[in-house]
């Protein structure tokens, strides 16, 4: 029987999450204590799934319930963007103990100015600072190098996308709490479910397996889960297809798949990426939402992915060729 894995805060701590936790313990020890933190923002950064707004809010909980008066506010960077009632220059946003601003990168452009201003009189107030983005600051394009190089000066931690192993330990807890017995075969497969580095869509499956496991009398076999699955429109044997396409194109491409599946917008990198989502959407026929949450990206993404693949084939002839060869095997 392996040994469970550590909790901080009723957060799971993994391999790919051992660095942030370790940096978000530090500020609230710093928080707690009064004192300034070793560096702010912190920034906690990776693909969906992969833990940040959970380990974040996981933070805020924490001190939120504390005994020592402690002022928490957690903003969504997307919330400030869409409503003009939400605004970055609140005093209480500048002054509380710990400040959460989640999902930087849907920060329109017309709110960068504010944001800026707020980190700087954070700072220089000491206090507390957690910010989360999809990737790290240098690689969010879509913001201004005012705003990511003051993101940069902080502490920046990549959450790494997640393993079957680790994907494994957090479906097996949820399991428990969802009261749905599995075996170890079953749950072995269902870890593998997923290749975009986070667990959230394989968690979706969880939850429809929830709403039939009290009619089996005994734990769920793998073939109980996949035939329970299939009958409730869940594809399941796609993503171990995605996994051979990953593999494939990583190898055509010079990369690696944790790069492919990872942050990284090195113009090799990202190509490769999108070519990966071009043939999973050409070969297999899945929606964009699909595609999205096996690649851990949204379904925006997958299919401006589509799209530049589309363009580029009829612009470039070694990228033609490279993406036939690839068809030809994954056929």
């Amino acid at each position: 029987m392996s040994t469970p894995a550590p909790r901080w805060s009723g957060f799971l701590v993994l391999p790919e999450n051992r660095v942030a936790v370790r940096a978000v313990r530090s500020v609230y020890r710093s928080v707690v204590a009064g004192k300034r933190p070793g560096a702010t923002p912190l920034v906690l950064h990776g693909p969906p799934g992969t833990g940040k707004s959970h380990l974040s809010a996981s933070l805020a909980q924490r001190l939120s319930t504390s005994p020592n008066g402690v002022t928490v506010r957690v903003v969504s960077a997307g919330d400030v963007s869409r409503s003009p009632e939400e605004s970055l220059t609140d005093d209480e946003l500048t002054d509380c103990d710990l400040l959460a601003l989640e999902d930087v990168q849907q920060l329109s452009e017309h709110k960068t100015d504010a944001a800026c201003d707020l980190l700087d009189r954070r700072t220089a107030r000491r206090r507390a600072t957690v910010v989360t983005a999809h990737a790290g600051p240098s690689q969010l394009a879509n913001l201004p190098h005012r705003l990511t190089s003051r993101l940069s000066a902080g502490l920046v931690v990549q959450l790494g996308p997640l393993t079957p192993a680790s994907r494994r330990a957090i479906l097996a807890e949820v399991a428990i709490a969802k009261k749905v017995r599995l075996t170890d075969e079953a749950l072995d497969w269902l870890s593998e479910q997923v290749t975009g580095g986070g667990v959230r869509a394989t968690l979706g499956l969880l939850q429809n397996l929830a709403q039939v496991a009290s009619a089996f009398p005994g734990p769920l076999t793998r073939a109980d889960v996949q035939q329970t699955l299939a009958e409730t429109g869940q594809p399941t044997s796609a993503p171990n297809d995605i996994s051979r396409i990953v593999e494939r194109v990583a190898a055509a491409f010079g990369v690696s798949e944790k790069e492919l599946l990872g942050p990284s917008r090195l113009r090799s990198v990202l190509q490769s990426r999108q070519v990966a989502m071009y043939l999973a959407r050409e070969l297999m026929g899945l929606s964009l939402p699909r595609l999205g949450a096996a690649f851990g990206r949204d379904h925006t993404t997958v299919l401006h992915a589509c799209r530049k693949v589309e363009t580029a084939l009829t612009e470039d002839t070694e990228l033609a060729k490279r993406v036939r060869d690839l068809r030809a095997v994954l056929a």
